[in-house]
């Protein structure tokens, strides 16, 4: 595949940004963005960087055990206005957001000799996530020009930021901003003529959280780079982190593929809520592969720069199929049907291993079961990240990890199989049966929905929806539903009406116009990052 890069677009040009897959809606927002900056700083920006929000139609929670998801990127985003600084003055940042009553302004100086400014997780402020980026940034433009970036300060500027991506949704805020200030830091200090390769953006974007304390996979930031109109994207993660657009199947009669996101207004801060929640279901799957490891003696290979340096359930997976090549029962190769029959075996070998601890292991029973002290396990599972449990529920997350990693390649499936002969109501039967079957093993075997997300999906279901599930990890944020648009099928207004009657005005009673037109929106697949020129 030849390289991709970030495209760029000169505001002014609405006729190619029109032509050329560009976020349509930007060319109405930036006007108003642009209008924000001068208000804020009495002078026009040089640039605005857009990276876009996400959905993930299926494959919850199983990127960060390195099997392929399949998400798209949405309608909504953020977008950074910047005006670079005279470099012959003190660099320093000034940062500003849209929505100042919730994002208050923050100023800080650059170091003068090109070292990497400190971010402290401890705080909760926004603009830890302007950091992020502005330091995975900086590292890229020392690799790539170590002689001007190595013991030189990156060039000041001027920021405002403007994100229609609601906070705690699950819908990719954080890998939103995170995308487009990386973005902004390389244009600002590479030129309006450097060309900035999308395969890097997202490579060094993808571990930027981590320096929040926060082990994410590498979805968000892939959906959020390489969107494109009409298309999912298969994001996978071995042997390297790439994205390839799937292209939606062709329907008949006029039909559209359209989704409605609807949240459920809880607020989920993944930060506060870590050690409980998204870094506990991180060690229990390292866990669950280090314990099957042992049961079937078999030896994981993972990268020596993993910053867990534990292999995960793919790497199980990948191993014991390297070791029984010659004795399973079928051919081991990246088709679909040998990843269909690779996976429905690693769900028996689960079943085998950790089925007679359904409900879950104690901290004695782990250490036993992987054949070390209970003072060895303690140091190496449970002080890689900070976490709080009773129990570790072993099994149950190798199952869903296993069963959603094979609802991902049967959706893969049908969308190949299915074209514009093919009867709708078949496609949407079935791929909605997909998406409510990961909500289920969400639910009960992950245990990451919660009481909002299931009344959603169960009135969504009974009003049109043909497959409701969760998005975004989960815990509250914001849930997904496959409602047909066509001349015979559901109507999605229809679909928003019971979701407005029956969930938002019963949970919420003094809910506003505003705050509904922001809890639910209705979206196709958008285009992913871009640069336009002011």
């Amino acid at each position: 595949m030849s390289q991709m890069f970030v495209p760029q677009y000169n505001i002014l040009d609405k006729d190619s940004i029109r032509m050329k897959n560009a976020p349509v809606s930007l060319v109405n927002k930036c006007p108003n963005v642009i209008q924000s900056f001068q208000e804020i700083y009495g002078t026009q920006p040089d640039f605005i960087a857009h990276s876009p929000g996400r959905i993930n139609l299926i494959g919850e929670h199983i990127d960060y055990t390195d099997f392929s998801v399949l998400p798209l990127s949405i309608e909504r985003d953020m977008l950074c206005a910047i005006k670079i600084h005279d470099p012959q003055t003190n660099p320093s940042i000034t940062l500003t957001n849209g929505d100042s009553k919730r994002f208050a302004g923050r100023k800080f100086d650059l170091p003068l000799d090109g070292s990497q400014i400190n971010i402290d997780p401890s705080v909760s402020d926004w603009s830890n996530y302007f950091k992020c980026g502005l330091y995975v940034a900086q590292s890229y433009l020392k690799e790539i020009c170590p002689e001007k970036f190595q013991i030189k300060p990156l060039v000041g500027m001027d920021v405002f930021c403007q994100g229609d991506v609601p906070v705690g949704s699950g819908l990719g805020s954080s890998s939103a901003i995170i995308c487009a200030v990386t973005l902004g830091i390389i244009r600002a200090n590479m030129g309006h003529g450097y060309r900035i390769p999308k395969a890097d953006l997202l490579r060094i974007t993808s571990v930027a959280e981590h320096y929040l304390g926060v082990n994410n996979g590498g979805m968000d930031q892939a959906a959020s780079i390489y969107g494109q109109r009409g298309h999912a994207l298969s994001v996978s993660f071995k042997p390297e982190l790439k994205a390839v657009p799937i292209e939606f199947p062709k329907m008949s009669n006029d039909w559209d593929i359209e989704f409605i996101v609807a949240d459920t207004l809880v607020e989920v801060n993944k930060y506060d809520s870590a050690s409980t929640n998204y870094n506990l279901r991180v060690v229990e799957v390292l866990i669950a592969a280090n314990i099957l490891a042992m049961h079937y003696g078999v030896v994981m290979n993972y990268p020596l720069d993993s910053n867990v340096r534990k292999g995960n359930l793919r790497d199980f997976m990948n191993a014991y199929l390297g070791l029984h090549r010659s004795q399973v029962s079928f051919e081991i190769n990246d088709s679909i049907e040998s990843q269909i029959q690779q996976l429905e075996l690693m769900l028996q070998l689960t079943e085998e291993c950790l089925g007679d601890k359904k409900e879950g292991h104690t901290a004695d029973e782990v250490s036993i079961a992987l054949d070390c002290s209970k003072e060895e396990f303690t140091r190496e599972y449970l002080m890689l990240f900070p976490i709080r449990f009773q129990i570790l529920k072993i099994y149950k997350r190798a199952k869903h990890v296993y069963s959603e990693a094979l609802r991902v390649i049967k959706t893969l499936q049908l969308f190949k199989e299915t074209n514009d002969k093919t009867n709708n109501y078949t496609f949407y039967h079935k791929f909605g049966e997909l998406m409510n079957g990961s909500q289920r093993s969400c639910d009960e075997l992950y245990e990451c929905s919660s009481n909002e997300i299931d009344k959603i999906c169960s009135i969504a279901l009974n009003n049109g929806s043909y497959g409701s599930r969760l998005t975004g990890a989960g815990w509250g944020g914001s849930t997904i539903h496959l409602v047909p648009n066509g001349p015979n099928g559901c109507n999605v207004a229809h679909v928003k009406d019971a979701l407005i009657e029956q969930y938002y005005k019963k949970q919420y009673p003094d809910i506003t116009q505003e705050t509904l037109d922001t809890a639910i929106i209705v979206s196709k697949a958008a285009p992913g990052s871009c640069i336009f020129e002011c």
